[in-house]
């Protein structure tokens, strides 16, 4: 009996050290997963949260973009998300006479509602595994090149066959497991996507760069879209006919709360993660990822944030972008401070010690997996200076100066054979083009990337050529002369040509050329490790086959669970004392960091907010039972990355309780190595959401669309 119970036990401290790791495929949840997830609180069935068949939770659950998640709330297509996944979208719509960014907006009929050209959600239909169709096509014998060559071909095919099938229907491939696996997923896209409702800036953007992937946070971070379709409710491009759509399930919102323990499970489209990457990766990422993401950045960004202190059109203008750069440059820095912290790369050293002395053991069945870790060591080693001068590339010119960037963009299009409407993209990219920011970029870009590129032959080395035979060395006469002699930095003109080929002998175009050449050089020496790499996870999913692994997040619909749980190690790690360890924030903290910080503009409140925050009249169903005040931000124990942005946060009923928007500090390794004891996801709570709508904008209209609990 005493070992009965050891065991027993020994289960449970098992299932708590490992519970919440995991972004798992819906449709795809095994039934081990599925008893650990109803262990935890979930008390839907599978069909209920996930089906194909039937209208189910996932019917709710939106890719918006091609960047973010969402959650449908009702029966007319009302759909939340982020308030930095709308950030676009609210200033396409601001300008100095309407600033919806500042003052934020409210639509108060259907009439009013914005639509957003290029803004699409997509439905999630099936997913169907596909890997033998795939691979099956793909000789032994053939080439990595020829491999890479037959999957693109048949992946092609099977989408061709499914996009043709419905209006509206689009799917794709992807890989999973590093190319070990396949599966095809089946969307429905809807094209009219209008804003509905988005906060202040102050409330939706509090606490900016500096509380950014911080806690404990304040931030009000959620917009309000709703999806259109035609009077049949099938997906159309946007007319002023069609009608708010009826989806086939929209979520319910729960106002009752949660505590420290309360089952958590989010449900969105994570982006990227990589935790099945080598020793040798995760090195690599950090020194010629990370390290020049933030390097680059930093010099953009100073030359941002000065322009859009000069006026409030720059502000306007620049703000999407300076908010979507700054991001992962913060990113970049936390996240090789988490790896350094928690040692990660010594500890993947040690697994693949581990794989290795396993495959020695049985050299028959096992040789396939033998000196793998030296082959990723050399080749990574041999490709550190071009993986650096890429990203460098990246940075500097491909996401550097916007004007440069439209033209690198357009002329491989062009190259490509690609019709668009010139005319059209020229109206929309330089709406938000200041010539004189752009032309500082530029140049401070220019300068730092031949300071920093690591090998003089990735040098443009016509420009290079140009500015010391011409310009004796001095960059500023180059770039003065580049932007006085070409159209692309004249916009009046370049809007009355409707050709990019028109343009081929623009001096800018020559720039883009030749930076473009060299990033071929580049490119043409990096690419030999993923073979490796996917036999490395090969191997030690082989090797701990008893260990249940999810493939790596590549934007497909995944669920994460969790618990709500609070910051209970190395309180105050993050230089925050007040509610530092708290599960829940209030509008106590809300005040104290505006009152403590009056010369950080994150913290800067309008008048407005700072009032109705400052009053406290905030309705009684908002308010926690609890605490006794409006919840603000929470914790929970859940997987989060990039792309999950959105997504719904739920309870063990299938009902709303927040939106996920951010990730902890002391955990930003999570990308590559997911730590259970660090991990935290920071959501808005739908409280907070609903008081800002209801008490401070008076939304009543909204607020009487959703099915509350």
């Amino acid at each position: 009996m005493m070992k009965k119970i050891t065991l027993f036990l020994f289960a449970l401290m098992t299932l708590s050290a490992h519970a919440d790791e995991g972004m798992w495929v819906m449709g795809n949840i095994s039934e081990k997963t599925d008893s650990i997830l109803h262990s935890m609180g979930l008390e839907l069935t599978a069909e209920e949260l996930y089906s194909t068949e039937h209208p189910s939770l996932n019917n709710a659950i939106v890719q918006l973009g091609g960047f973010c998640s969402g959650v449908v709330v009702s029966n007319d297509g009302l759909m939340f998300t982020n308030h930095h996944c709308g950030f676009g979208s609210i200033q396409d719509h601001s300008t100095t006479k309407h600033d919806y960014l500042k003052y934020g907006f409210y639509a108060k009929s259907f009439e009013d509602e914005l639509p957003n050209e290029g803004l699409y959600v997509l439905f999630h239909i099936k997913t169907v595994d596909v890997t033998d169709l795939i691979l099956g096509s793909v000789p032994k014998d053939a080439s990595p090149e020829q491999a890479d060559s037959i999957v693109n071909a048949v992946s092609t095919q099977l989408m061709e066959m499914v996009d043709y099938s419905g209006k509206g229907v689009q799917s794709e491939v992807n890989p999973f497991y590093k190319g070990s696996k396949y599966f095809l997923s089946v969307y429905q896209r809807y094209d009219d996507v209008r804003l509905v409702y988005a906060p202040p800036q102050c409330l939706g953007k509090y606490g900016g760069d500096t509380d950014n992937w911080m806690w404990p946070r304040q931030t009000c971070d959620f917009s309000v879209f709703r999806i259109y379709a035609d009077k049949n409710n099938a997906p159309a491009e946007y007319s002023k006919d069609n009608v708010p759509f009826h989806p086939q399930w929209y979520a319910h919102v729960s106002t009752q709360g949660y505590h420290d323990g309360s089952y958590a499970m989010t449900l969105g489209y994570p982006g990227s993660t990589d935790r099945y990457l080598s020793s040798y990766g995760i090195e690599s990422t950090m020194r010629t990822e990370n390290d020049v993401r933030y390097q680059v950045r930093g010099v953009k960004l100073d030359i941002l944030n000065e322009a859009m202190r000069q006026s409030d059109a720059l502000r306007i203008m620049y703000a999407s972008k300076h908010a979507s750069s700054s991001n992962y440059w913060k990113f970049s820095l936390g996240q090789n401070t988490a790896l350094d912290n928690l040692k990660v790369v010594d500890e993947k050293r040690q697994l693949e010690k581990e794989l290795m002395d396993w495959a020695a053991e049985d050299t028959v069945a096992r040789g396939r997996y033998l000196g793998i870790t030296d082959s990723l060591k050399v080749i990574y080693q041999r490709e550190r200076d071009a993986l650096y001068g890429y990203n460098l590339w990246v940075e500097s010119f491909y996401s550097g100066s916007d004007i440069l960037s439209f033209v690198i963009k357009n002329m491989m299009r062009a190259v490509q054979g690609g019709e668009d409407d010139f005319h059209k993209k020229v109206q929309k990219a330089y709406r938000d083009i200041d010539v004189a920011t752009d032309k500082k970029v530029f140049l401070a870009l220019l300068q730092n990337y031949i300071q920093h590129v690591p090998n003089p032959d990735f040098l443009p080395q016509g420009i290079q050529h140009e500015v010391d035979s011409i310009w004796n060395g001095n960059y500023q006469l180059y770039v003065d002369n580049l932007y006085a002699n070409s159209i692309f930095a004249r916009p009046d003109e370049l809007e009355e040509v409707h050709d990019f080929s028109e343009l081929m002998e623009d001096p800018m175009v020559e720039v883009a050329l030749q930076t473009v050449a060299t990033l071929y050089s580049m490119m043409g020496k990096v690419g030999g490790t993923g073979e490796y790499e996917r036999l490395l996870g090969d191997g030690i999913r082989e090797m701990n086959h008893d260990h249940e692994y999810y493939p790596d997040a590549n934007f497909t619909m995944r669920l994460s669970y969790g618990l709500c749980k609070p910051i209970d190690f190395a309180p105050g790690t993050t230089g925050l004392k007040e509610e530092a360890t708290n599960l829940i924030t209030s509008p106590r903290s809300f005040l104290n960091k505006h009152d403590q910080n009056p010369d950080n503009l994150d913290f800067e409140l309008i008048p407005q907010v700072y009032k109705w925050m400052k009053s406290g009249k905030f309705s009684k169903q908002y308010i926690d039972p609890r605490t006794g005040q409006l919840p603000l931000c929470f914790l929970t124990t859940n997987d989060i990355t990039g792309g999950n942005s959105g997504s719904g946060m739920f309870d063990g009923k299938g009902r709303l309780i927040g939106l996920a928007f951010d990730g902890n500090w002391e955990a930003m390794s999570g990308d590559l190595k997911f730590d259970n004891a660090l991990q935290r996801c920071i959501g808005v709570d739908i409280r907070y959401v609903l008081s800002v709508m209801d008490d401070y904008s008076h939304a009543k209209r909204l607020i009487k669309e959703l099915t509350i609990e």
